[in-house]
This record gives structure tokens, sequence and C-alpha cells, in this order.
């Protein structure tokens, strides 16, 4: 025998039913607002933070003591040791003609390229802040400032009849010819 459930009961059912519908809504409405307002909270709590300052050795180790208030143009340039014969030897004899191959392929005939340095001298004639200032291979730039780097103590600019800190430009020609 079955019952026959009246429409009132039916109704009654079905309406129970929205409301368990509703307040699982809720709920998980309740749990979404809830995440949304935790990832904000997070997130503007992540961007006040300010960042870490940066540590005061490292960051003086990059720069000489004496890259402020440099000069471009002065009274006496600053000169290597020796003069320009003494620095031509000095360049001949250190850079590694070959530091182009390495970056060229093989078949190659003929390559040319001119890395210009760009360098401090210091007023004590030690020199800082080397870089090539055009773009040029990577095994050049690389042979280029080595090799700057290694030339020592220079005899600094004057301007005034002081010493300075000044500015120096070195051109550095690579020609790979091959047959």
């Amino acid at each position: 025998m079955t019952k026959k459930i009246p429409a009132l009961n039916k109704a009654g059912i079905c309406f129970f039913q929205l409301i368990i519908n509703f307040k699982t809504q809720t709920i998980f409405m309740k749990f979404i607002l809830l995440s949304i307002l935790l990832i904000t909270a997070y997130s503007t709590i992540a961007q006040e933070t300010p960042p870490p300052p940066p540590p005061v050795a490292d960051s003086l180790s990059q720069y000489s003591k004496d890259t402020v208030g440099v000069f471009e143009k002065v009274e006496v340039e600053a000169s290597f040791p020796g003069g320009t014969p003494a620095w031509r030897k000095f360049l001949e004899r250190n850079l590694d003609a070959n530091a182009p191959l390495k970056d060229l392929h093989r078949k190659t005939k003929y390559f040319e390229q001119t890395a210009i340095c760009q360098f401090i001298v210091c007023k004590d004639g030690s020199i800082c802040d080397i870089k090539v200032v055009n773009k040029v291979l990577p095994s050049i730039k690389k042979e280029v400032e080595r090799v700057i780097k290694m030339s020592g103590n220079w005899k600094p600019a004057e301007q005034d009849g002081r010493k300075v800190k000044a500015y120096r430009k070195q051109p550095v020609t690579f020609v790979v010819m091959s047959e």
C-alpha cells in the first residue's frame, strides 16, 4: 500500500529543501567573502611592508670612494706611466687577440670591431668604474675590461694645478682575418 502524501506535505518538504539549500548557499557565500577578505588583507600587508635597505658594505664596494664629481675635460689628461708608447706596448703585450674568436662563427673571413672603454682615473692614480660603452661582442667587452683593470696606477689628471679625478676613454680595435 502506498501512502499518498498530501500536497501540503510536498510543499513543506520542498520548502524545507529550499531552506537547506539557502543555508548551504549562505555558508558558501560567507566562505567566499571571507577568502576574498583574507586575500585582500594579505596583499595589502605585503604592499605596505617596505623592502629591506641594501647592505651598505656591498653597495659601496661596487664604486670607488672617488666616483663623485668626475671631470670630463681637464687641462692635463691622466696618463699611463711612461706615456703613450708605454701604454701601447702594455696593450699589445696583454690583450688576447684571439678573444673575439670565442663568439665568432668559424667560417668568418673578416671581422673588425672597436670597443670604447671608459674608466675613471682617481686622484690617487687608481682606476675605477671600468666599462665598455658601446655594443660589442661579449668576449671583446670582457677582454678589454680585464686588461684595463690590470693596468695599475696612472698619473692623475690636473685642473688648476690640482690632481683631480677624470674620465678617460680608450678605443681598442680587434681585427680578425682568416684565409
